[in-house]
C-alpha cells in the first residue's frame, strides 16, 4: 500500500474520485427530484420580453406599413445549454422572411436561428400579421411658416423667405403618401434684426394639420429670410480741396449715383439729411477725370448702399465775367449799430467771377453774394475781409480782398459824421469832370450793358450748395 501512495498517478486518481464523490453528494437532492436523470445535469427555462423581430422584404420595391417590433421568447433546456445560449445571444435572431412576397397583408410564423440545438424555443405570438405596400415617391414644395414676426423692432421689414432646395421628396407607401398634404419649415423671428440663413428640419402634415411620422429627403433645408432695416435715401456731397491749375475751370462735377440708401434704426437715420464723401483734391486735376470714392457709414448707421460712388469731373478753359457795382452786404449788424464804408466809399465793387463759359452764362446776380461780418464789433475803424458765396464750380477773383469800415452807434454818430461827410464830399470842378465822364461812360457802355443784361437774364440751373 505504501508503494501505491508513492506513485503520482495514484495520488491524482484518488483526488479525482474524491472530487466526484463530493459533487454527487452536493447534487443528490436535485438528482432525486429528476427520476431517470443524470446527476449534475438539470433542466431550466428563461423568458425574455421585447425581443426584436426582424422583417426581411424587398425594400427597393415595398414599404413595411404594419408589423410588430418585438415578441416574447421562452428558452427551455439544460442549464449548460441555456448558459451557452446567453453567451451566443448576439448571434441569435427572430425574423420573418418576405423577400419573395408581393404587396399585401401576410400572416407569417416567426422563425428563429442561432440558438443551441438542445434548447427549445417558444415564441409568443407564434404567428404575426405583416403588411407591405408598394414604395412610391412624390415631391412636395417646402412652405415657410414664420412665427413671432411681431417681435422684430419697429421699422424692420421681413421679405419673402427663400428655400434651398425648394422641394423635398417623400418616399413611402401609397397609402401614406395620400395623407401628406404639405411639407413645412418653421422659422422663429424673435430677436432677429437682420437677414439670416438657417438649416431647418422639414416636417410633413396631413390636410388637418396633424404632424405625420414620415421622413422627407433631404430631412432639412436652408432657409434664407431677408430682413430690411429702416432706410431712406440721402444725397451725397463732395467737398473740394485746393484749386485747379490756372486757366482751367470745372464745367460739371456730378456724383453717380447722386443718392445713397442708409440703413439703421429709425431715430438715427431720421437725423441724417446728407452724407459727405472725402473731398476731391483739385490740385491734381489736369482734365476730365473720374474718381471712385468710398461712402462713409455715419455713426449708428448699419450700412450704406452703394458703398462707393463715382465723381465725374469735366473741365474746360476758364473765362471771366464781371458784375459791376455789386453791393457788399453787412452780416450780423445790430439794430443800434451804424456802419460807414470808408473804402470803397459806396460799399460796392466790380465782382469778378471765373468759371466755364456755360456756368458763367447761366449765372445771375441773385446767385452771388459778397458780405462782411460785423457782428459784435465795437465802435471804431476796421479792415475786414470780404467773404463770397455762390454756386459750385466758380472762382471769386477778389477772394482775400478787404474793405475799410467805420463802426458807430447813436451816441458816437455825431462825432463820426464830420469825417464821413468829408470823405463823401466832392470838389465842384471834380464834380463837373465826373458828370462829363459819366455821360461819356453811359454812351460807351450802352452796348456792353445790353450784353450783360442778356447774360444775367439766363436761367440759373446751378444749385447753391454753400
Amino acid at each position: 500500500m505504501d508503494k501505491l501512495f508513492a506513485k503520482k498517478w495514484f495520488i491524482k486518481l484518488s483526488s479525482i474520485v474524491i472530487a466526484v464523490m463530493l459533487f454527487l453528494m452536493v447534487n443528490l437532492d436535485n438528482a432525486n427530484n429528476q427520476p431517470g436523470g443524470i446527476p449534475g445535469i438539470t433542466e431550466g427555462s428563461r423568458t425574455m420580453e421585447d425581443v426584436p423581430l426582424n422583417i426581411y422584404y424587398d425594400e427597393e420595391a415595398y414599404v413595411l406599413t404594419d408589423a410588430p417590433e418585438t415578441v416574447q421568447v421562452t428558452l427551455r433546456g439544460p442549464e449548460t445549454a441555456l448558459t451557452r445560449s446567453q453567451i451566443l445571444q448576439g448571434q441569435q435572431e427572430l425574423y420573418i422572411d418576405l423577400e419573395d412576397r408581393e404587396a399585401g397583408v401576410h400572416y407569417e410564423r416567426v422563425q428563429f436561428r442561432g440558438y443551441p440545438n438542445d434548447v427549445r424555443v417558444s415564441v409568443v405570438p407564434m404567428s404575426v400579421r405583416i403588411e407591405i405596400q408598394e414604395r412610391q415617391t412624390s415631391s412636395f414644395p417646402v412652405e415657410v411658416e414664420i412665427v413671432n414676426e411681431g417681435e422684430i423692432e419697429e421699422g424692420y421689414v421681413v421679405g419673402t423667405p427663400t428655400v434651398e432646395p425648394s422641394t423635398v421628396d417623400v418616399t413611402a407607401a401609397s397609402g401614406v403618401l395620400e395623407q401628406v398634404a404639405s411639407a413645412r419649415v418653421t422659422v422663429d423671428l424673435a430677436e432677429r434684426s437682420q437677414a439670416f440663413t438657417d438649416s431647418v428640419a422639414v416636417e410633413l402634415y396631413d390636410s388637418n394639420g396633424r404632424l405625420l411620422e414620415v421622413n422627407a429627403s433631404p430631412p432639412a433645408v436652408e432657409v434664407t429670410v431677408p430682413i430690411t432695416s429702416p432706410n431712406k435715401e440721402v444725397p451725397v456731397r463732395v467737398g473740394r480741396n485746393g484749386a485747379l491749375p490756372e486757366g482751367l475751370a470745372i464745367d460739371s462735377l456730378t456724383v453717380v449715383p447722386e443718392m445713397v440708401t442708409i440703413f439703421g434704426p429709425v431715430d438715427i437715420i431720421n437725423g441724417i439729411t446728407f452724407i459727405d464723401v472725402p473731398s476731391i483734391d483739385l490740385d491734381d486735376i489736369e482734365g476730365d477725370t473720374q474718381i471712385e470714392v468710398d461712402v462713409p457709414v455715419p455713426e449708428g448707421v448699419e450700412r450704406v448702399e452703394p458703398e462707393q460712388v463715382t465723381v465725374d469731373i469735366e473741365t474746360t478753359t476758364e473765362e471771366e465775367r464781371v458784375f459791376s457795382d455789386f453791393e457788399i452786404e453787412l452780416e450780423g449788424q445790430a439794430p443800434d449799430q451804424l456802419i460807414f464804408f470808408d473804402s470803397p466809399l459806396n460799399g460796392e465793387l466790380d465782382l469778378v467771377i471765373n468759371g466755364s463759359p456755360d456756368i458763367l452764362e447761366r449765372l445771375e446776380r441773385s446767385n452771388l453774394r459778397a458780405y462782411i461780418n460785423v457782428e459784435g464789433l465795437e465802435p471804431g475803424e476796421y479792415n475786414l475781409p470780404i467773404q463770397f458765396s455762390g454756386p459750385q464750380n466758380i472762382r471769386f477773383a477778389q477772394m482775400g480782398q478787404t474793405v475799410e469800415i467805420i463802426v458807430s452807434d447813436e451816441e458816437n454818430e455825431q462825432a463820426l459824421a464830420p469825417s464821413v461827410e468829408t470823405n463823401d464830399a466832392t470838389n465842384p470842378e471834380d464834380e463837373l469832370e465826373d458828370e462829363e465822364e459819366t455821360d461819356a461812360g453811359e454812351e460807351d457802355e450802352a452796348p456792353s450793358e445790353e450784353g450783360n443784361e442778356d447774360q444775367t437774364s439766363a436761367n440759373n440751373t446751378v444749385t447753391n450748395d454753400s
